[in-house]
This record gives C-alpha cells, sequence and structure tokens, in this order.
C-alpha cells in the first residue's frame, strides 16, 4: 500500500532524482514568474492611472511609457525565473546556456543579423510580388532627433529584456528540463529532444494569448500559437543544435527588433520609432512561414560553417550543473 506521502513524491519527484521532477522544474519557474509580470504590468497602469490621465498624452510619450513599463517588468522577471529555476534545478544560470565567451558574441552577432534577415527577405519578396506595400512616411509622428534616438534606445532596452526573458524561460529552462526528463525515462534523445522542442514551442504560443488578452478578434488567438510556436521551433532549433542562448536570443531579437525600428506592420497597436511602415496583403501564417524558411536556411548554413556538423548537443539532455560542463565548438 503506497502512502499519501510517497504518491506525492512520485509525483514531485523522480525516484532516482532528488530535484522536482523535469515536467514541474520546465514549467514552474516560467509559469510562477509569467504570473508575477502580469500582475506587476496590471499593477503599474494602474497606478500611473491613478496619478495621471494617459488618453492626454501624445501618441509618442504614451509609446515611450509602455516600452519603459515593458521593460522594467521584463526585467523583473528574468531575475525571477533565475531565482526560481536555478533553485528548483539545482544548478547555475550558466547550465541553461548562458555562456560568456567569443565565439558566442560572434553567434550573438550572426543571430541578430539572421533574425533581422528572417522579416526583411520575406518582405522584400511580397513586395517585388506585389503583396506588401511600403510607406516611407514613421509611424513615430516627431521630428525631433533627440526624442527618436530616445525611443529607439528605450524600444531596443524593452526588447532585449523580453526576449532574455523568454529565451530563458521557453529554451533555456523549459525545453532543456523536458528534453532531459524525457531522455532518462523514454532513453532516446532525438525522439525526446523533439517531443520537448514541440511542446515548449507550442506553450511558448499559449504565452502570447495570455499576454495580448486573448488574441481579441476572432481566430486570432489561434493564429497567435500556431505563427509564435513555428517562431519558437526556430529559435529552439537553435538552440538544440548550439546548445548556448546566444543564437536563438539573437535570432529571437533581430527578429523583435525589424518591426520597431526599421519598418512597422500597419496593424501594429504599439508605435514605435520606425523608419517607415508596410502593409502586407498575404495572411500572418504565410508570413511567419516565410520567415521560418528564411531563418531556418540562414541558420543551417551558419551552424554548418562554423561547426562542420549538424546535431543534438549533449548539454540538452544531460544534467549539466555549470559553465564548467558545457563544451564549445570552435569556430
Amino acid at each position: 500500500m503506497v502512502s499519501i506521502s510517497e504518491a506525492l513524491a512520485r509525483v514531485t519527484t523522480g525516484e532516482a532524482d532528488t530535484r522536482v521532477r523535469a515536467t514541474w522544474r520546465g514549467i514552474v519557474p516560467w509559469g510562477l514568474s509569467f504570473g508575477i509580470q502580469l500582475v506587476l504590468l496590471s499593477g503599474m497602469f494602474l497606478a500611473i492611472r491613478s496619478v495621471l490621465d494617459i488618453s492626454e498624452l501624445s501618441t509618442v510619450s504614451a509609446s515611450l511609457l509602455e516600452f519603459t513599463i515593458l521593460g522594467a517588468v521584463s526585467a523583473l522577471g528574468i531575475v525571477f525565473i533565475i531565482f526560481l529555476a536555478t533553485r528548483l534545478d539545482k544548478r547555475s544560470v550558466s547550465a541553461y546556456g548562458v555562456v560568456a565567451s567569443r565565439e558566442q558574441v560572434i553567434d550573438l552577432v550572426v543571430g541578430l543579423g539572421i533574425g533581422a534577415l528572417t522579416y526583411a527577405v520575406p518582405t522584400a519578396v511580397l513586395v517585388r510580388f506585389g503583396e506588401a506595400e511600403l510607406t516611407a512616411a514613421s509611424p513615430f509622428p516627431v521630428d525631433s532627433l533627440s526624442v527618436i534616438v530616445l525611443g529607439v534606445s528605450v524600444a531596443v532596452i524593452a526588447f532585449t529584456c523580453q526576449v532574455a526573458f523568454e529565451e530563458i524561460a521557453f529554451r533555456g529552462v523549459m525545453l532543456k528540463n523536458f528534453a532531459e526528463g524525457l531522455t532518462a525515462r523514454r532513453g532516446s534523445q532525438q525522439s525526446s529532444v523533439v517531443f520537448a522542442l514541440l511542446t515548449s514551442s507550442v506553450l511558448f504560443g499559449v504565452s502570447h494569448i495570455i499576454a495580448q488578452g486573448g488574441g481579441g478578434t476572432e481566430g486570432r488567438s489561434v493564429q497567435l500559437v500556431v505563427t509564435s510556436a513555428l517562431l519558437g521551433i526556430l529559435w529552439g532549433g537553435s538552440y538544440v543544435l548550439t546548445g548556448t542562448l546566444s543564437i536563438p536570443f539573437g535570432l529571437h531579437l533581430g527578429h523583435n527588433l525589424w518591426p520597431v525600428v526599421v519598418l512597422q506592420p500597419a496593424e501594429a497597436t504599439l508605435i514605435a520609432p520606425a523608419l517607415g511602415q508596410v502593409s502586407y496583403g498575404v495572411s500572418q501564417y504565410t508570413l511567419v512561414a516565410g520567415k521560418a524558411l528564411i531563418g531556418g536556411i540562414c541558420l543551417m548554413v551558419w551552424l554548418y560553417l562554423s561547426r562542420g556538423e549538424l546535431t543534438i548537443r549533449e548539454e540538452i539532455t544531460s544534467r549539466v550543473t555549470n559553465s564548467t560542463n558545457l563544451t564549445s565548438s570552435p569556430h
């Protein structure tokens, strides 16, 4: 007869591992940190509205305020998830692929370039075939260079913090723990990593519904999940093939900064200091499929040129406790 305490222990921890089960190690840090972010976000807006009528702010001032709040909440989210994950996991943050080295800086820069290309190339192709239209006018209605520089700086910092949180949460913590736990159970590294990649990417997509209030218009919730998950597979795939967060962080940040500083989609609700606007005549499914295709091709080429192979890194499924266990491939 199994006691209640023994049954609970089997659910929360593994038989040969004193840590919380991999499922909870992957989900709990993100869930709690994300929940805290939502509470902080609501609290900040309520506090600001109690002393300030946001509707009276100019478009630029309101955008700068939203970017500032997004950056602050995301930065706090990073602190929370690192605190929670390292304690549940009983390992350092470097075990998730946060490594400082010359090779990682190169990967980061290349990732930023590829991330921008994932937006730029499909946009250029669609413009060429008449499925997208460019507008030279900037959506940021100011002529002051100092204000534009301030807007770009605030937006870049905000999105850097947001992307860092998401990459640590969904790739570093969630994907790694899912892959590690499944491999320990199934014994098959490849199938375990693929399942972990798909599962973490779907949850990544679901988080976008929560963050954006249910998706708004009819059918948009499904669109958010599918399109975000597809990009999550691209970014997660780069983590699986490198074992570090440098390239996925660069890919994600480069993709997110393109519409903020270069061409903002006309349907965007948050005004950004971009150089111009673009209106797409195709569905988001088509656009994101093009992004994933271009990003995937560029990523495979870079990894093959820099590493000479395309293979799942051992760090993804093994219990790495600190950066000394991480092996890096020379460029």
